[in-house]
């Protein structure tokens, strides 16, 4: 309500700011009496419109340029007593402002078929396909599906629609665009648009932009912006504009900025002149091959949610006088005597004759009798007065030809060189409306651009309205004001080459923004980047296989030395006192205040601690619900009554909480939460205190992690933490060594074992050439056949052995690295190991070959 409120105060402000333009600019001295008497009457609705306002609250702010929504100290207060659970900012219910402001973004700051679409989405645990929230690409249209918003704004807005909720995405990573092409060790590019973002490009990425001059030179007129007070007078410009172009059958490109603002217009040329056309957004997506193949033909008109991306070029079509003919005979611009046998000058004459009455108020007698170069002149100097910005004086005196020349300029006007022609483009070409400017000149050139293309002809123009997105951010009441004072009321629009400039400075302002806002991303990612690098290329050694033993030895050392670090550290054992304690009492205590406590020393402390707490968070508490001083409306008892139920088991009525004062149900709470501490079983706290209580949870770890088992007498025998780490990596060094010998064996005889059931031969085979290869045994299959499966186990553990001790493994590697090209390495490679090298390896110098080359033995060798 408080919204509806504000919005009628700021409509009110508005009038009477444009009445008072009005007033002063008025043309007429008697139209001043009435526009008093209406300014008279805005000025005392005004106080009674804020006095509306003032008798709601308000529980919650916008900010629309940025998308988010934030709860007032009177909606958390509102908020919390519609809920029942106590203070939103203690305990489980910390999650809730956030939750609430999630569900406020979704009601009121994303629209839906202009941020997101209710579509039909395949359900990816069932398949079936059932209503879902779609989010729309502001920059394309296109609708992302399979993409959700995170932090739970897509589920908001999912419950807002009443269409089933998807559980919550998982972010399991994350990386910023520029960290994510920072990546790639060389980075191109090729777009139409780049130019604008060439400060970008150079700051980030280190990159130029280079402009390359188009194929053919472009010839597209691109008229100056048309701008409007309100947006009302701006829709109902752009309509005229589209009528007039369609009915002369020159094809019409419409840019809308929202599936919402496209389906709009679709109604209004549908309702008003009853205009066919096309409408390309989100919800039309699968139809746009076939929607842009003929937005190029006589008439089309296309009405599409931002161009950018589509990356197809509107053909502009053949037309033969029988379909022009059609076209103009079905908009009612020819009469029905037309024929395409007609000349030109026969073809204007008539339409010329037809549209004089509607035009100059003749009737049609009138309109006969007078000479066509009479009427020609007189519809041309009617044209001009109507569609171009020449003072009347001026254009009284012009000739026809000069007429048409200014009609030309201000391209508003098809009629006046109305003649037959073969194609489109003779007609004048692809004409693209803009309905607003977007934030980013990109987007805005993506759609003139769509017009022009190859050398064709074109023309653009963009309308807009000081409430516009862009413009409400940029021009606010000061631009309103200023307007007024120069004699701009509704319905009257403005057009010059300095407020198309002032417009483009606008953008480049959110531009600029936008892209601060974006190096500042970068910079806060900065730190994440340096463990990212590391990361990702820990996993690329991985995958390639570089020197796994090597960093699986540095994992194990990291982490042995991390939990001696930690297990060993003289107050280890007051940190597991001080997570007792959070844990039986839900108090929080510093580990150092147990130092040399003994366990009643230690049982008094915790008590203490939990009563000073609780004595706390009762205090914090009733406070939320019963506000001190404040109307006893406000009293949440409901909320009161659940919390005292839950958190400390105390039943009082809601009637004795409205009853008690602060203090006495302070006292009543305390008693009953002293009574629980002291009630509560501390015992557990004796175990943390035994001697070397560390290092038997260190022999633990070491038992639970690595499978080692290590006496505790050894660990408190070592005279420092650092013999500590050594005998615990060693142990691992030794299992390690003994596994690195015996898995392989194991792995093959169970294997053998396991395929001799379907082929013995193959499975006695495939173990003889793999002990050769591995091993250089010279084994063939009688050995195997006549030899028992412990005798051969034995016989390979020993090779084994041998193959890890001599150092088989390294020698291998150098032998591949010393190879002195491709060439020598692959026969190397498939002589000696019977393998061959992917195409890619070959491809790699320097470090990078050596590491790939002994990646590629290590996973031969060690398989």
């Amino acid at each position: 309500p408080w919204t509806r409120a504000d919005e009628a105060v700021e409509e009110c402000k508005k009038r009477i700011k444009g009445t008072e333009g009005d007033i002063r600019n008025a043309r007429e001295k008697s139209e001043i009496p009435a526009l008093q008497q209406s300014l008279a009457r805005f000025r005392a609705e005004l106080p009674e419109l804020e006095a509306q306002r003032g008798r709601h609250t308000q529980y919650f702010e916008l900010e629309r340029d940025r998308k988010q929504a934030h709860l007032t100290s009177q909606g958390v207060v509102e908020a919390q007593k519609t809920a029942g659970i106590g203070s939103f900012y203690v305990g489980e219910n910390i999650d809730m402002p956030h939750l609430l402001e999630q569900s406020l973004r979704a009601h009121a700051v994303y629209e839906r078929d202009r941020d997101y679409i209710v579509a039909p989405t395949p359900d990816q645990q069932t398949g079936r396909t059932e209503p879902g929230v779609v989010i729309v690409d502001v920059n394309t249209g296109r609708p992302m599906v399979g993409r959700q918003w995170s932090d739970g704004l897509h589920q908001a807005i999912e419950a807002k629609e009443g269409v089933r909720i998807k559980q919550e995405t998982q972010t399991v990573a994350s990386i910023t665009i520029q960290n994510f092409f920072k990546m790639y060790k060389a980075l191109a590019g090729m777009t139409g648009t780049a130019d604008t973002e060439a400060q970008e490009f150079h700051d980030i990425y280190h990159l130029d932009v280079v402009t390359i001059p188009t194929n053919v030179p472009v010839t597209r007129v691109d008229y100056d912006d048309t701008v409007y007070l309100v947006g009302k007078d701006k829709w109902a410009a752009i309509v005229e504009e589209i009528k007039a172009f369609h009915d002369a059958g020159r094809p019409v490109l419409v840019g809308t900025t929202s599936v919402e603002k496209s389906e709009t217009l679709s109604k209004l040329l549908t309702s008003r002149h009853a205009i066919r056309h096309e409408v390309l957004n989100a919800k039309q997506h699968e139809r746009e091959a076939n929607i842009v193949e003929n937005a190029g033909q006589l008439g089309a008109v296309m009405i599409a949610t931002n161009m950018a991306g589509r990356g197809t070029d509107i053909k502009l079509g053949v037309v033969t006088r029988a379909a022009l003919l059609d076209h103009w005979l079905r908009r009612g611009l020819a009469p029905r005597e037309l024929t395409v046998q007609d000349s030109d000058e026969r073809l204007r004459e008539l339409v010329f004759r037809k549209a004089a009455p509607k035009e100059l108020g003749l009737n049609k007698r009138e309109v006969e009798q007078l000479p066509f170069p009479e009427l020609e002149l007189a519809l041309l100097r009617h044209w001009a007065g109507a569609h171009t910005w020449a003072d009347e004086k001026k254009i009284a005196t012009m000739s026809a030809d000069a007429l048409r020349r200014e009609l030309d300029l201000q391209g508003r006007f098809t009629l006046h060189r109305l003649r037959w022609v073969e194609s489109v483009e003779e007609l004048g070409g692809l004409h693209v409306i803009g309905t607003e400017r977007h934030e980013s000149r990109r987007v805005d050139n993506q759609l003139r651009g769509r017009s022009g293309r190859q050398g064709d002809r074109g023309s653009s123009r963009f309308f807009v309205a000081l409430d516009d997105d862009l413009m409400s951010m940029f021009a606010g009441p000061t631009t309103m004001k200023i307007l007024s004072r120069l004699g701009m009321k509704e319905g009257d629009a403005i057009e010059h080459p300095m407020l198309s400039k002032s417009i483009v400075r606008a953008q480049r302002k959110v531009e600029e923004r936008n892209f601060q806002i974006r190096k500042n991303i970068l910079e806060y990612d900065e730190v994440m980047e340096h463990q990212r690098r590391g990361f990702y290329g820990m996993r690329q050694r991985v995958l390639e296989g570089r020197d796994v033993k090597g960093l699986l030895f540095e994992f194990i050392e990291d982490a042995v030395a991390d939990a001696a670090a930690r297990y060993l550290a003289p107050d280890y054992f007051a940190e597991c006192v001080a997570e007792y304690a959070r844990q039986t009492l839900g108090c929080s205590i510093a580990p150092e205040r147990f130092r040399r406590r003994d366990r009643e020393d230690a049982e008094a402390l915790l008590r203490k601690e939990a009563r000073d707490d609780a004595l706390h968070e009762i205090s914090v508490t009733i406070g939320e619900f019963i506000p001190e001083g404040g109307d006893p409306a406000d009293i949440d008892s409901k909320g009161l009554v659940d919390w005292a139920a839950k958190r400390f088991a105390v039943g009082i009525t809601e009637g004795e909480a409205l009853r008690l004062s602060s203090r006495e149900l302070r006292e009543m709470l305390m008693r009953a939460a002293v009574d629980q501490i002291e009630r509560a079983d501390l015992s557990g706290v004796g175990r943390y205190l035994t001697p070397h209580y560390g290092a038997e949870e260190l022999a633990r770890w070491a038992a639970n992690t690595l499978e080692l088992t290590v006496p505790v007498q050894s660990l408190t025998a070592a005279e420092s933490r650092e013999q500590v780490i050594d005998l615990l990596v060693g142990k691992v060094r030794e299992a390690y060594a003994k596994r690195e010998v015996e898995y392989p064996i194991d792995f093959m005889m169970d294997m053998t074992m396991a395929m001799i059931r379907q082929s013995g031969p193959a499975a006695l085979g495939g173990l003889v050439a793999w002990a050769n290869a591995r091993f250089d045994l010279g084994w063939n299959d009688s050995v195997v056949r006549t030899s028992p499966p412990q005798k051969i186990r034995d016989d390979l553990l020993r090779a084994s052995r041998r193959f890890v001790e001599s150092g088989a493994l390294a020698k291998a590697i150098d032998a591949a690295l010393a190879c002195a090209d491709n060439a020598e390495l692959e026969r190397h490679m498939l002589e000696k190991h019977g393998v061959r090298l992917p195409p890619w390896l070959l491809r790699l110098q320097g470090d990078d070959r050596a590491q790939a080359v002994r990646a590629r033995v290590e996973s031969v060798l060690r398989a």
